[in-house]
């Protein structure tokens, strides 16, 4: 019966993707958008979702293995022990208060499935833990505190409610309280501390990722660029929910930077809706859709930045979809050539689709003045390997030893100094070391996009280094020339924008982005267990172009029902399905917009990944 009833709840909150969201406040100048994201990226840095969060496990899990729909979010506390405003401080509260907007919301105990008390419109609630009782304390407006066994869940009665969490705030134009869409459950891990509470936000995963596109991109971007940017959010998303887990991703940068409705952007949810369910996929697989903020005219292979072994360079770890591309209008540059390098690095490429000249890209061009003395005081472990020596002495020069393919970028520079000689080696350690301003620094871009680089802000790795020296011809630093902002894998943020307003669609800057890939349904692993009765399998996904190929791989199922937009209908036997890869072209059946397809696997044997790839 709890399960039941837990069930029930889950649909409710799903329902609430048939509502459309209200148009938010938001700041009409593009430039405020862009510092906003800008500061938010050096605050808090790149998602897991964008990969560079490597301390976190991989970026993907996997394929659902239903049709999934409802995701869980945990909720940060945003302030310190001071009371200092921290956005994302900790995932442990010292007690949780929750209003509501909009209808009743019903207040239950999750151990029994009882309604404890009903919440109205403005009523506030607060929800705290006792280790002690190893009791939930739930305390209203209108009457005495209550003791459950818990978690406690919120639940609305209609999908025109949002929750506002009163001892939250969330930057996104100013501190706000926030707002959330769906249910809240306030709970406990086995690792929560003690007398402290967990908070969860369970919504639709489309809500969801209308809250997500406008802190990991920027909200002015071209339509098409966001387009990109939701499918990308959306398939990190659905690869992460995790059935048995108290939540399945988290709301800050340790999974990708969620707000709610405060960051629902109008242009972010017009990219959610025309999106509605698709991602990319390789192989039938939901890929790792990296990203970063711009790339300088090229990007970087998946195993000379991320590389594993993490001792090895470049990585065994090669990535068909995330290999390095030249992200400009051709003809393409060959930038071993080293005229071609150098020319290419120092000065801005007006072909480039993230170059300054086509989009609002301060970072598209960098020139930094490095001291000698700041680059011994940045030699600090783990960012140097010592081949010889020690570090006592003074920097006598610096060279690049070892270039990363195509893009040409530095892979390992060698650093000599009057006693020893240190290599600084990969992406991550070469960007803190080489790829740091150390003052303010001007952008190559010319007015009105001139707005200079803060001092210790972090770039990416520097692709030329030209040493210099001081009036008695003595090493004194080197000016370390680049392009871009993060890490150079998969996605650029500006260029997807640059492409957008060149004319291509989200689909053809997915393509150009990710080598290989398809864009459509999100892919979903079906079977059947013995007694586990017809998994009926509903799938919502946008058909652009009203042209879209079904895809199955099958072993050993026996038979598939499909039921499209509920009219249509085939049945896949077992000789079809034998092929092992079977491809059906069901653009006739489809239409522009938004599609339903329905899957039934029949038998107790076998499985297939199923999904629709769009045109």
């Amino acid at each position: 019966m709890k399960a039941q009833i837990i069930f029930i709840l889950l649909v409710l909150v799903c329902l609430t993707a048939a509502f459309p969201t209200a148009a938010q406040e938001t700041p009409a100048d593009d430039q405020m958008l862009e510092e906003e994201y800008i500061r938010s990226k050096a605050a808090n840095g790149e998602s897991h979702a964008s990969g560079a969060r490597e301390d976190l496990g991989p970026v993907i899990l996997g394929n659902p293995t239903e049709a999934a729909t409802a995701i869980r979010v945990g909720l940060h506390y945003s302030f310190t022990a001071t009371g200092a405003f921290s956005e994302f401080f900790s995932l442990n509260h010292p007690f949780v208060r929750i209003s509501d907007t909009a209808g009743e919301v019903e207040v239950i105990d999750v151990a029994t499935g009882q309604q404890v008390s009903i919440m109205d419109p403005g009523e506030v609630f607060e929800v705290r833990f006792s280790s002690a009782t190893n009791l939930y304390t739930i305390t209203g407006p209108d009457f005495n505190p209550v003791e459950v066994a818990g978690p406690v869940r919120f639940m609305p009665t209609t999908t025109e409610n949002q929750f506002r969490v009163e001892s939250l705030l969330r930057t996104f134009s100013g501190n706000k309280v926030p707002l959330y869409r769906g249910a809240l459950e306030v709970n406990r891990r086995s690792t929560t501390t003690a007398d402290r509470v967990n908070l969860v936000n369970i919504l639709e995963v489309e809500n969801y990722v209308k809250g997500v596109v406008a802190n990991e991109s920027i909200a002015s971007f071209h339509a098409e660029a966001l387009k990109a940017q939701a499918a990308a959010a959306r398939g990190y998303a659905i690869a992460n929910i995790k059935p048995t887990q108290t939540y399945d991703v988290v709301d800050s940068s340790a999974s990708q930077v969620y707000r709610g409705v405060i960051s629902e952007h109008p242009n972010a949810v017009a990219a959610t809706e025309a999106t509605r369910g698709l991602v990319a996929s390789s192989n039938g697989r939901i890929i790792s859709a990296l990203y970063s903020s711009s790339f300088g005219g090229h990007s970087d292979s998946n195993h000379w930045i991320f590389n594993v072994p993490s001792n090895q360079l470049p990585g065994t770890n090669i990535t068909s979809y995330l290999t390095a591309i030249y992200d400009g209008v051709p003809p393409v540059l060959d930038l071993t050539d080293p005229a071609i390098h150098d020319n290419f690095w120092r000065t801005l490429q007006p072909q480039g689709y993230d170059m300054c000249g086509r989009v609002n890209n301060r970072f598209a061009r960098w020139r930094i003045d490095l001291t000698a003395a700041t680059i011994k005081a940045r030699l600090v472990s783990p960012r140097f390997v010592l081949i010889s020596g020690n570090l006592s002495g003074t920097v006598t020069g610096v060279e690049a030893v070892q270039r990363m393919p195509g893009s040409g970028r530095i892979a390992v520079a060698r650093i000599t100094l009057t006693t020893g000689v240190a290599e600084v080696r990969g992406w991550d350690n070469l960007r803190n070391v080489l790829g740091r301003t150390a003052v303010t620094t001007p952008s190559s871009c010319p007015p009105p996009n001139a707005t200079a680089i803060a001092a210790n802000f972090t770039l990416t790795n520097p692709s030329i280094l030209q040493p210099y020296t001081d009036a008695n011809g003595n090493f004194a630093g080197v000016i370390a020339y680049g392009g871009g902002w993060g890490h150079n894998v998969g996605m650029s943020q500006y260029g997807s924008h640059g492409r957008g307003l060149a004319g291509q669609s989200f689909l053809q800057i997915l393509k150009a982005y990710y080598t290989g890939v398809d864009v459509g349904s999100y892919p979903i692993d079906i079977g059947r267990e013995p007694g586990s009765g017809p998994p009926t399998l509903r799938q919502q996904f946008s058909a652009p172009n009203a042209a879209g190929t079904l895809v199955v791989r099958s072993e050993n199922l026996k038979k598939l029902v499909v039921h499209i937009n509920e009219t249509y209908d085939f049945v896949l036997n077992e000789e079809d399905l034998a092929v092992g890869i079977l491809s059906i072209d069901i653009s006739p059946y489809l239409v522009q917009g938004l599609n339903t397809i329905q899957y039934n696997p029949v038998g107790r044997q076998g499985s297939a990944t199923v999904n629709v790839n769009v045109e």
